[in-house]
């Protein structure tokens, strides 16, 4: 079972609040009491893929689009060292890879979204839903993405899909990346929109190479 440490949903909350940090959704889930934080042990470690599991199928089965907008899934991990934007990158992938193999023995993949991850139609998907993954570490470059330990956020995609449909979806992301060049100092060239480039090249938010082949491969059912 995941255990929370009690000051460690403050510095979630900290970290969101800093002045003028640039993702206003997350802002405005902190602000409606949607952030649900689950803390594990290492991140190294593997042990801990059923609990997580557990924790994200709740989450999926808890969430109504309707009236929990704005909701994030924050899993925050012990450091057993401060981890590289290449050993985080690494890590993450394998967590990712790690979840999927105990998750496709259950669920398929969200058939709104491709599971190669270099399609520019790809999302995550556990659970049967897409999500969009942001990964926190504290070697990130950016400080947006600089948390005092790592931390991957969950959102699950069906939430921009009806910002789009109520044609918010454009301003709210121009905003955000206007936000994040100025609280950061630069441009995130990380920066693309779903479907002309893959998602996965922001996970991390790692700069990778021109031809950069992701480590993930989804199962075949």
């Amino acid at each position: 079972m995941s255990i929370l440490k009690p000051d460690l949903e403050q510095k979630v909350s900290a970290f969101i609040n800093q002045a003028d940090y640039p993702c206003v959704g997350a802002k405005t889930a902190l602000n409606k009491g949607k952030i649900t934080v689950k803390q594990y042990d290492n991140f190294r470690c593997d042990t801990n893929d059923t609990d997580i599991l557990t924790d994200i199928y709740d989450f999926i089965h808890r969430f109504e689009l309707d009236k929990d907008m704005y909701s994030s899934l924050v899993l925050t991990f012990e450091q057993p060292e401060i981890l590289s934007e290449i050993v985080f990158d690494k890590l993450m992938w394998r967590k990712l890879q790690q979840l999927h193999d105990i998750d496709t023995c259950m669920h398929g993949w969200d058939n709104q979204v491709d599971e190669n991850p270099h399609s520019p139609n790809f999302s995550f998907s556990l659970g049967g839903k897409a999500f969009f993954i942001i990964g926190l570490h504290p070697g990130a470059k950016r400080k947006s993405r600089r948390f005092e330990r790592p931390a991957l956020v969950f959102n699950l995609h069906e939430q921009f899909e009806l910002l789009r449909e109520q044609g918010k979806f454009e301003d709210l992301r121009d905003h955000i990346r206007q936000q994040d060049e100025a609280f950061c100092g630069s441009k995130n060239t990380l920066l693309q929109n779903h479907g002309e480039q893959s998602e996965a090249y922001q996970y991390s938010g790692k700069q990778q190479p021109k031809r950069w082949q992701c480590p993930f491969h989804a199962n075949q059912n």
